[in-house]
């Protein structure tokens, strides 16, 4: 049993020296593997099979395959990517020489509790008044997409997660990485009750199959 790590190019640079990985090539292209491990599912085997995927990112382009993709062998590797060789093919040239760079949007604070001015406000004003500030930094928080999408070759936009206003994934192009942060900086700057938060660059996982 064997595990696959990304699809790259065929010929490519030499492997990176980790985890004694492997090539199948075929027409053009290769899959990356090592020999499957018996190590059980945690964050370690994540981000380990992570850090394989971004040393291999880091000298040539990669269509990355998740955790937990394995094949019988080199024969059924083959088979596997001869089958879907000119999607494959066409998925690695829609990320050649771009990265993913996740952008996560966050209330900077609690919103404060309003001045009631001597007055006595009921629980309800009070939850109100909130609201209509929540309302305002997510409306906020979504306004922050189209200046980072222009800067993108391509962009996807996740489901937030309390308490998080908006998250999105963008495939920058490797030489525009330090533009775009440089962009997200000056947005941060421009909007003190967000918390901007950009990670990256990453293997482009949420580009390798549209």
């Amino acid at each position: 049993m064997i595990e696959l790590y990304a699809i790259t190019d065929d010929p490519g640079p030499p492997l990176p020296d980790v985890a004694g990985l492997r090539l199948v090539p075929f027409d053009g292209l290769a899959a990356v593997y090592t020999p499957a491990s018996d190590a059980e599912l945690s964050p370690e085997t994540l981000w380990r099979h992570e850090e394989v995927v971004e040393a291999l990112m880091a000298d040539r382009d990669v269509l990355p395959v998740r955790y937990g993709t394995r094949l019988e062998d080199e024969a059924a590797v083959a088979h596997a990517v001869g089958e879907r060789r000119d999607e494959l093919a066409a998925a690695l040239d829609r990320v050649r020489g771009a990265v993913e760079l996740s952008v996560r949007v966050v209330p900077a604070r609690e919103a404060p509790r309003p001045p009631d001015h001597g007055e006595t406000r009921s629980g309800a004003d009070y939850l109100r008044v909130r609201a209509l500030a929540e309302a305002g930094r997510s409306e906020a928080a979504h306004a922050l997409q189209e200046p980072l999408a222009a800067l993108a070759r391509a962009t996807t936009e996740g489901r937030p997660r309390p308490p998080e206003l908006f998250r999105a994934a963008y495939l920058v192009e490797r030489g525009a990485v330090d533009s775009f942060v440089a962009v997200v900086a000056r947005l941060q700057g421009a909007n003190p009750a967000l918390a901007i938060l950009c990670t990256g660059p990453w293997p482009p996982y949420s580009f390798a199959d549209r």
